[in-house]
Formats: C-alpha cells, structure tokens, sequence
C-alpha cells in the first residue's frame, strides 16, 4: 500500500500557469492532486479525462462553459468532463482542493463512504484514501490529517474497503474500477 504525506509532495505548476497543485499519485490513466485555489482561474484542458473535484475549505462555484454555475460546499464532490471549459469562484478567499482524475475508456472513479461494503469491492482496481482530519492507524503507519493512502490489487483494496474511521476522523474515499470493452 503507497502512503504519502501531502506535506512531502512538493508543489508543481498547473498546465496553463494559473495555479499549482501537489500529486499524491500519477500514472497513465488516473491523476490524484491537490490543487491550490488562490484566485480566480481558468481550469487546465483535460479532455479524454473524467474529473472530480473536493474544496477543502470554504468551498468554491465553477462556471462551466460560459453559462452554467455550479457552486460547490466544503468536502462535497463535484464530477466533469476534463474537456469541459471551467473557471473557478472562490466563495471565500483561497482554499485547496482535492482532485482526481481517470483518462476515459481506461478508468473510472466515484467517491465511497468507508466501510465500503459494496458486493464488488474486491473488484477494484484501487482505492484512494485521503485523511482529512484525525488520525488512522494503517498498514502499520499511523497517519494524520493530509496522509493518503493508495491501495491496489484484491487483497489492499479489501482491507483498505474495510476501513472504519475513529469518531474524530474523516476522509475522502474513492473506488476505482478499469473500464472493460
């Protein structure tokens, strides 16, 4: 099981300038960011990629295309065409934001609440786990707030499905499946 730490993941510029994020996790067909929303911003193109974005902080709107708003609450879930135009609004002043993102007919993604007792967790490419607050004791680590955790393959994608969050925790969960023809 991959554990990362956010603090450790150094900040990268995005694609268009506008911004920076941290990458939890990368590979060819699945993105796992953390994006710096400091003002105002036109979102990188991603098209061929399916997105889903979490403000973790006050919450921010996207203005989808020229016309469509959307806004956004803190630790809410929001999924979209990467090769949609969007412009983000923040609600309160900078914030990050929590991003994944899988390349379309490759992956696909959705957010979970843990434990994950779905009858296909096994089935699972991975799962993504990122502590938000509290601590989590896994895989031998104990982890704190800004502490992600990757598991692939049947057996870290059950234990890591299982999961139960202590009373003073609370995470993002995502299940991600490989697409079939």
């Amino acid at each position: 099981m991959l554990i990362r730490r956010l603090a450790d993941c150094p900040e990268v510029p995005w694609r268009n300038g506008a911004g920076t994020t941290r990458e939890l996790y990368l590979a060819d067909a699945l993105r796992i960011t953390v994006a710096s929303e400091r003002s105002e911003a036109q979102f990188s193109d991603f098209s061929g990629w399916s997105r889903t974005i979490v403000p973790l902080g006050d919450g921010l709107s996207l203005l989808l295309g020229e016309r469509r708003e959307v806004k956004i609450p803190a630790l809410s879930a929001f999924a979209f065409s990467g090769s949609e135009r969007v412009r983000a609004r923040l609600a309160a002043g900078p914030i990050d934001a929590f991003n994944i993102m899988t390349r379309d007919g490759t992956l696909s993604h959705r957010a979970i609440s843990l434990p994950f007792a779905a009858p296909h967790a096994e089935q699972a490419s991975a799962i993504a786990l990122f502590l938000l607050r509290g601590t989590l004791s896994l895989a031998g680590e104990a982890l704190a707030a800004g502490s992600f955790a990757f598991a692939e393959g049947r057996g870290e994608c059950a234990k890591l499905a299982r999961i139960t969050l202590p009373p003073e925790a609370s995470a993002l969960a995502f299940f991600i499946e490989r697409k079939h023809d």
